[in-house]
């Protein structure tokens, strides 16, 4: 597959909000056609691609436009409580790593303490 029609897909791709199954199939079968037509056709711009296939968001909203609206919702809403989710385990994590820090640096500054003191008493 030329450097075109691999271009042309991945618009394709960043253009869907939710990548499931089903969008996987669809690019799957639409990349299989486009490589074919490439082959074919010797295709030469990404112009050509349009004229032939339409615009990336043409595409896009073809295969929406044909797709379930319940299921289109309920993949947003399940793609929102995913990010969502990772959202505070990142968080989580940030603010335990910060803690832990926080408590060896309280550590270390007793022990440099202790030193200084058991120091100052081995001398005198």
């Amino acid at each position: 597959m030329n450097k075109i029609c691999k271009q042309y897909i991945s618009e394709v791709k960043a253009l869907f909000p939710i990548m499931g199954k089903d969008e996987r199939n669809y690019v799957k079968k639409l990349k299989a056609n486009i490589e074919s037509y490439c082959g074919d056709a010797g295709i030469t711009s990404k112009k050509e691609l349009y004229e032939s296939y339409g615009l990336p968001n043409e595409v896009v909203n073809d295969y929406y436009s044909t797709t379930d609206t319940e299921y289109i919702i309920k993949r947003i809403k399940i793609s929102k409580y995913i990010k969502a989710f990772i959202v505070a385990v990142i968080t989580l994590a940030v603010a335990a790593t910060s803690v832990f820090c926080a408590v060896l640096y309280k550590e270390h500054q007793m022990a440099v303490r202790q030193e200084v003191i058991f120091a100052e008493s081995v001398v005198e």
